[in-house]
């Protein structure tokens, strides 16, 4: 068992990331895009001799996969700022309603509701 545990979110720290999130996002869309393109202008130039074939076994499929991955990261990273701006949110939502709360008991408590 954990003694004195103690957890704390701060939510304007938290909301200050999410636009981070989206930087990187956006940064990795604009690299996907200027490497696709780059590579597309060039065409297929390993030939369409056995070594060329053999080239293009390997690194077509190895190829679209790492594009793949990169456009799951670019989707990862833009969920991730959508997600911290909402915690950040839900976090304030929350204290000013156990606040809110807190001060009902209290003010009946104290009489003075």
């Amino acid at each position: 068992m954990v003694d004195n545990y103690n957890f704390s979110v701060d939510p304007d720290q938290v909301k200050a990331q999410a636009p981070k999130f989206a930087e990187v996002s956006s940064d990795l869309r604009n690299g996907l895009s200027e490497l696709q393109s780059g590579l597309a202008s060039l065409g297929k130039v390993w030939g369409n001799d056995e070594f060329g074939q053999r080239f293009a076994q390997n690194y077509e499929h190895k190829a679209e996969e790492a594009a793949s991955a990169i456009s799951s990261a670019i989707s990862m990273f833009e969920n991730l700022g959508k997600a911290a701006e909402l915690i950040a949110n839900k976090t304030t939502e929350v204290d000013q309603g156990f606040k809110d709360a807190l001060q009902k008991i209290t003010g009946k408590i104290d009489g003075k509701a």
